[in-house]
């Protein structure tokens, strides 16, 4: 009885965790629509960014991610002007 309690709330944690990734998924794809940032609205992208592990970023990363989105905001930028 004990071990079908587990695998019950193991399979329910599981669920759940899906559940939240996904609303989460949802509500960056919403606000990417808003603004209308297409990376954001590509549900295979951020699927996979989201099954990314959870790691550490240091400075010299964050930097580097924020040198590359911003050029990716820009390309889209020039892409709608020409």
């Amino acid at each position: 009885m004990i071990n079908k309690g587990l695998s019950h709330y193991q399979s329910a944690q599981k669920n759940s965790g899906a559940f939240e990734n996904r609303a989460f998924l949802e509500k960056i794809m919403e606000k990417g629509a808003l603004y209308n940032i297409a990376f954001l609205q590509n549900r295979a992208l951020l699927e996979t960014i989201l099954e990314l592990p959870e790691c550490m970023i240091d400075a010299k990363k964050m930097k580097q991610m924020e040198t590359l989105l911003l050029w990716l905001l820009k390309t889209q930028e020039e892409a709608r002007v020409s």
